[in-house]
Parts: C-alpha cells; sequence; structure tokens
C-alpha cells in the first residue's frame, strides 16, 4: 500500500478533479460495491452533493474554519477530517486564498483533502470586508454548517 507521503499531488489532484467532474463514478462505485454498509453508502451518495471553487480561509472557530465563496460570497463552517483547519495552515496568515472541494460528511462539511493555497497576500481592506461577509451571514442565519 502506499503511503500518502509518496503520492505526487498532480497526480492525486487529478484523480479528485476526474471525480469530482463526474460524479457520476459515485453511482457506478456502489453498483459494483454491494456489500458496502447502507449508512456508508448514504455517505457516499452525498458526495454528489460537494462544491468546488475558490474559497477565502476567513477564520478558525472550535467547531471548524470559516470558509467564503469567491464565487457568491456563501459561508460555511468546515471540519477538518484527521488535523483541524488551523493545524493544516498554521504558518499561513489568515484570510487565506485557496481552492478545495467540500462534501457532506454525516452532520457536517468537510473537504476531500485536496487543497491548493493561493500564494497571494490579502490586505487590511478586503480582510475586513471577509470578516464583515462572514458576520453578515451568522447574524442572518446564513452559516452553512451541511450540505
Amino acid at each position: 500500500m502506499t503511503e500518502a507521503k509518496n503520492l505526487n499531488p498532480n497526480d492525486v489532484k487529478a484523480v479528485a478533479d476526474r471525480l469530482w467532474d463526474d460524479v457520476s463514478i459515485i453511482d457506478q462505485y456502489l453498483a459494483e460495491h454491494t456489500e458496502i454498509p447502507e449508512e456508508h453508502r448514504n455517505i457516499v451518495k452525498s458526495w454528489k452533493r460537494r462544491i468546488r471553487g475558490r474559497f477565502v480561509l476567513e477564520r478558525h472557530l472550535k467547531k471548524g474554519s470559516i470558509f467564503i465563496s469567491m464565487d457568491d460570497e456563501s459561508v460555511y463552517q468546515v471540519s477538518g477530517i484527521i488535523s483541524s483547519w488551523e493545524e493544516m495552515f498554521y504558518y499561513a496568515p489568515l484570510p487565506l486564498m485557496l481552492e478545495a472541494t467540500f462534501m457532506p460528511f454525516k452532520d457536517v462539511i468537510i473537504s476531500d483533502g485536496v487543497v491548493m493555497p493561493y500564494n497571494i497576500v490579502i490586505g487590511g481592506n478586503m480582510a475586513r470586508t471577509f470578516k464583515d461577509v462572514y458576520m453578515n451571514a451568522k447574524k442572518n442565519g446564513r452559516l452553512q454548517k451541511t450540505l
């Protein structure tokens, strides 16, 4: 079995892109693997509701990190799978722009693990704008914690 640290990130991204570009692969997989328990099948099926795009990682909270879509300013609270987002990006100043795929997992949102940060410094005015987007979404009940 190949360890994740030995995988070429470009190869991993190519596989992930193939899956997320054509989520009918999920149905094919489930049709070929009927032995998978129903609870797990439902989790895998839910991944067809994934969202992909460019996001701004705005802040870290105890129950996940806040991401703002660069397309429509939707605000998501996303949990880490093994490590928190804060641990994964401890070196990066916030806000941080990145490309990611988010998907449902039970009652939270997670990432597929293929996250591509951009080497862009976001200035103070833009940082305040993102903070305002988050605060407005929180105040108006538009903070999405599930998909």
